[in-house]
């Protein structure tokens, strides 16, 4: 009899210890898709940034007189696109609020 206790009890515990080990496995694979994603949002923000730079570079290699004779034309070009970076600005900053 009490080997039977023993091999039972022996096999409740291998039982709990797989089922452990599998909830274990499973926080990791979701810990390296949180890392992965984190990643790619990191790359991205970078990405955007140089590309917003590239676009102020840009801008102030436009001629003033050519900007003064489009009048008011230029302007409104130059303010939509000022009005797309701000939009993508505000969904950046939120989604780094939401990390933290």
């Amino acid at each position: 009899m009490q080997f039977t206790e023993l091999k039972s009890k022996l096999e409740e515990k291998i039982k709990a210890l797989e089922e452990e080990k599998n909830l274990v496995v499973e926080e990791i694979k979701q810990l390296k898709e949180v890392v992965e994603l984190s990643k790619r949002a990191k790359d991205l923000e970078d990405e955007v940034g140089k590309l917003k730079k590239e676009v102020e570079t840009l801008k102030g290699q436009i001629p003033r007189e050519l900007l003064q004779k489009l009048g008011v034309l230029a302007s409104e070009v130059l303010g939509e696109a000022e009005k797309g970076e701000r939009s993508e600005e505000e969904a950046c900053s939120g989604y780094e609020e939401e990390l933290f």
